[in-house]
């Protein structure tokens, strides 16, 4: 992991539509959904914490809770909306998550992966949201953003 890299926990993810479900929760461990059968629709947004400009990589890193296969979907979206210098752009990526440790399921997103070039920087990364679809026994890590 790069130095100047911007990195948060997991759990500063939150649901994207709210509910009572006490099954989905922040942890240190990150944001987990604990519920054996539900799955829910999370948000997460990337907080700079670095003045480093825009971004060539981003990351999320996910794992299983009980080390079952479940199929993770993710939609990373860069740019402001109403704003035609740095319109909205998604980008969404699909995988199974069934490794326990955290550290070795992922979804990495560069400038090609919204009609740009691979090396370039992600037009828009400067605000930046992934929302997944978060399976039961699944959770989220870490997110990264690389400039």
């Amino acid at each position: 992991m790069a130095m100047n890299s911007d990195v948060v926990n997991g759990a500063s993810c939150q649901l994207s539509i709210p509910t009572t479900n006490t099954g989905v929760r922040p942890k240190a461990s990150g944001f987990r959904n604990e519920s054996a059968t539900t799955g829910n629709f999370v948000i997460c947004t990337m907080p700079r914490t670095k003045l480093t400009g825009l971004y060539k990589q981003i990351e999320i890193v996910f794992y299983s809770l009980d080390g079952v296969s479940r199929i993770l979907s993710c939609t990373a979206v860069p740019g402001v909306l109403d704003d035609p210098d740095h319109p909205l752009q998604y980008s969404t990526k699909t995988a199974n998550a069934f490794d326990t440790n955290g550290y070795h399921e992922y979804f990495l997103w560069s400038a090609a992966d919204f009609g740009g070039t691979y090396g370039d920087t992600i037009s828009g990364s400067l605000n930046v949201s992934i929302t997944c679809n978060l399976p039961p026994q699944t959770a989220i890590n870490i997110i990264t953003g690389w400039p």
